[in-house]
């Protein structure tokens, strides 16, 4: 065991016990830098190129700088048996015991059993154990350390659904228990009461990037099937110039968008609230009207490529967030535009139109 204290630019001494060797004290001081370069505010407002950062160590200490600050970013040391940690935060009481029906945290017995804040720094994340589970009707969070005193977490968390845009950071345990907005209950972030601790790999959900160890024979590490999907998607986009991306959401709602047509058109195209079969097809066919264009303008509608007479109304989309498989596929934040088609009601009135009579939802605009 090493008992290890950090300061990071111009906080208090933080004080944490990990499960590591003292003569890789090295190693184990840059794995602190890294993970608070990704969870800590005041680092990760610094930039990410670790080359411009110098690190000096005197076989005891290591202190990192960055030319853009004056102070050290990042001091970690072993712990003298009489140094303190930082001030300690006393973790708010549950707000809504009575509403949920149960506590939010477990007995302090089983908390005390939790690696504290930063002690799993040296594993891999898919071999760490996960402890506890909470889940809402707006996210889900796996805490694999926690701070008793604080409520301070970190582990593995997904808002919104997507579980491509999950990640691996801290959880603020009191501001999940004491949200509650508008007094909506169903909004509560409960905590699994049947969820058995076990490592990640085996219980964090599937559809999100895998964080593998990178040893192939490892018997822990799930297969990337993230990373494999990939591999065929631009397959497909090699062999036929785009592919169509279908997403099913967990009510039931469904929507389709091109992958990689920007590259020849300049542009992708989404459609949302129909089959998924029929979409992909529409689709396709709205890329062969488009093909060797400039591409729609708003407003534009085509005829033809529904049945019974129906018209398609071409709109840019105004968020780029649901297309997660673009971003995968070339590794960007793009800013590629998307166009949706959007389809209209019995009397062929368009959504955008308040006197459609297409309920709000069916085919939400994005």
């Amino acid at each position: 065991m090493a008992d290890i204290r950090m300061r990071f630019l111009g906080r208090l001494w933080e004080r944490t016990t990990i499960s590591a060797d003292a003569g890789e004290r090295q190693e184990l001081f840059i794995a602190l830098f890294l993970r608070a370069m990704e969870t800590v505010p005041e680092l990760r407002a610094l930039p990410d190129d670790l080359e411009t950062y110098s690190v000096r160590w005197d076989g005891e200490e290591v202190s990192i700088y960055h030319p853009a600050v004056e102070e050290v970013v990042f001091r970690a040391a072993p712990a003298p048996a009489a140094q303190g940690g930082a001030r300690v935060r006393t973790r708010p009481a549950d707000l809504w015991r009575e509403e949920r029906g149960q506590d939010f945290y477990p007995a302090r017995e089983v908390l005390a059993e939790l690696p504290g804040l930063w002690a799993t720094v040296l594993e891999p994340h898919e071999h760490r154990v996960v402890g506890l589970r909470y889940f809402s009707s707006w996210g889900e969070w796996y805490v694999v350390e926690v701070d008793d005193a604080s409520g301070r977490a970190y582990g593995w968390s997904c808002v919104g659904g997507d579980r491509s845009q999950g990640w691996w950071g801290l959880i603020d345990l009191p501001a999940l228990e004491s949200f509650r907005p508008d007094g909506d209950l169903s909004q509560l972030v409960v905590r699994d009461l049947d969820f058995t601790p076990a490592v990640a790999a085996n219980v964090l959900p599937e559809g999100r990037p895998y964080d593998s160890c990178g040893n192939a024979d490892c018997p822990v590490c799930p297969p990337d099937r993230m990373t494999e999907y990939v591999a065929r998607l631009r397959g497909v986009i090699a062999e036929q110039g785009y592919a169509v991306q279908p997403v099913l959401e967990e009510d039931g709602s469904a929507y389709c968008y091109t992958v990689g047509l920007h590259e020849s058109l300049g542009c992708e195209f989404v459609m949302s609230g129909l089959d998924a079969g029929m979409m992909q097809r529409v689709l396709h066919s709205v890329v062969e009207r488009f093909a060797g264009s400039s591409g729609p303008v708003a407003g534009e509608v085509l005829d033809g490529l529904l049945g019974d007479g129906f018209q398609l109304l071409m709109r840019p989309v105004e968020s780029l967030e649901p297309f997660a498989m673009l971003r995968a596929a070339y590794g960007r934040e793009s800013a590629v535009p998307y166009w949706q088609a959007v389809w209209p009601d019995r009397d062929g009135i368009f959504p955008t139109d308040a006197s459609c009579s297409l309920s709000p939802g069916t085919q939400p605009l994005l």
